[in-house]
């Protein structure tokens, strides 16, 4: 997975016309009557021409893989630009009527708001809805809105935490099982060294959003054209009252992630621990390589040692374009790049964590070592994290727009450091706010 996305432009939200009314569609308002597997075979049999948009450099190999797979099938990765930037050109694109893609990368927050709006294909039209089992159920949940499944599920991040096996040695920490443990390695981590034991970044809905699925707070709830946006229940305040607890205590810092100064913190052991997603393996190891045998994984500290319960930090899907030039071959790209093995096999390869469950099982991935994580076999650690996501979590219809004022409202409480609460409560309003002014019932 890429860096989580800040800034977000607000304008990947709105269109200037009620989401409800799909005001961002063009010409292709209509969905199509969809198809059979026939039909997609005969598309690929027939071969031509399919672009496929995505910022992550971790699908070239299962793309080649599908192209001796079918020849006459040439498939272009285009990078649209990362996150946001990408769903701004796709709105775009899909307006204008002009240079749509046939599929793209999307992540899980933001498919609600791209489905509403009529951007993206039901794969349910072209039965492959049937292939609900071969992802883990987290994923495939994430992949639907409205009672229709727009794609189908790539990668996922349960949460996990790398910590910096060296720094929590000297301190005479262990490895926190639960949050409370967390914060006794903290106050260890920062009386022997100085260091602190994580950055909160106050600029990353995603981060905070994952803490608070975990800790059992549900601050969205949608139903059909309902909106409810409530962070006053006990998981949510639980959360935001241990983290600015640490944040006033300075044993976590606020600095923004993905930064060189970030990275820098990761390496030096200024930053003992990121607790992230389970992508976020081969983003450490390739961008921190003097630090080779330095970190370990780790389950991420959970509230109920027991009652462990786990969360999504990322992750993504690919979709079929609303006005591509050819769904049935898009159709048939998008279920083989998804569910083939050797196409599996080479996204696997590259670094992406899957959602499919015939690897998630398998005892060959699960027991494989790590040399950059000192031989371990983390892979025990992410398959069992995926396992225990807890069910329930839901994303807005305008999440996207919701991330990006993020840092105005709770941004500034991280950064203080001050009420998180506080911060919460206030995007909350904004959340409501917006919703009303999109035609939402909000609650």
């Amino acid at each position: 997975m890429p860096p989580p996305p800040h800034g977000i432009l607000r304008a990947a939200a709105a269109c200037g016309a009620l989401l409800l009314a799909a005001g961002c569609a063009s010409s292709a308002d209509t969905a199509g009557p969809g198809g059979s597997a026939g039909d997609i075979q005969a598309a690929l049999s027939e071969g031509g021409e399919l672009t496929l948009w995505t910022w992550s450099t971790k699908f070239e190999g299962a793309v080649a893989a599908f192209e001796e797979e079918y020849p006459g099938v040439d498939v272009e990765i285009v990078n649209a630009g990362q996150s946001a930037d990408q769903y701004t050109a796709l709105q775009n694109a899909i307006s204008s009527g002009e240079n749509i893609p046939d599929l793209a990368m999307v992540e899980y927050f933001a498919l609600p708001q791209l489905a509403l709006s009529e951007q993206l294909e039901s794969v349910d039209d072209w039965g492959l809805d049937s292939l609900e089992g071969e992802f883990t159920p987290s994923s495939w949940q994430q992949m639907t809105y409205g009672g229709a499944t727009y794609g189908l599920p790539n990668n996922t991040g349960p949460l996990v935490m790398i910590y910096n096996r060296e720094v929590f040695e000297a301190a005479g920490a262990e490895p926190p099982a639960t949050w409370d443990e967390f914060a006794e390695a903290a106050e260890l981590i920062r009386e022997d060294s100085g260091a602190r034991i994580m950055s909160i970044d106050p600029g990353d809905a995603g981060g905070l959003d994952s803490l608070i699925w975990q800790g059992g707070g549900r601050p969205f709830r949608v139903d059909g054209e309902s909106v409810t946006v409530d962070f006053s229940d006990e998981g949510t305040r639980r959360v935001t009252g241990y983290w600015s607890d640490l944040r006033e205590r300075d044993l976590v810092s606020s600095q923004p992630g993905w930064t060189d100064e970030w990275w820098r913190a990761l390496g030096d052991g200024s930053l003992a621990t990121w607790v992230t997603g389970a992508w976020a393996l081969g983003n450490i190891s390739n961008t921190l390589t003097d630090n080779d045998g330095d970190f370990r994984v780790a389950p991420a500290p959970v509230w109920d040692e027991g009652d462990p319960q786990n969360a999504e930090n990322g992750g993504s899907g690919f979709s079929v374009i609303r006005g591509g030039e050819d769904t049935a071959l898009a159709m048939g790209f998008l279920e083989w790049f998804s569910t083939h093995e050797a196409a599996v096999a080479a996204q696997v390869e590259a670094g992406s964590f899957p959602a499919q469950t015939a690897v998630l099982e398998d005892p060959e991935y699960v027991s494989a070592e790590y040399p950059y994580f000192g031989g371990q076999q983390a892979n025990e650690v992410l398959t069992a994290a995926s396992g225990g996501v807890a069910e329930g979590w839901q994303y807005l219809p305008y999440q996207v727009y919701a991330n990006s004022v993020f840092g105005d409202s709770v941004g500034p409480e991280i950064d203080g450091p001050g009420s998180i609460q506080s911060g919460v409560d206030a995007w909350g309003e904004d959340l409501r706010s917006y919703g009303a002014d999109q035609g939402f019932a909000v609650d």
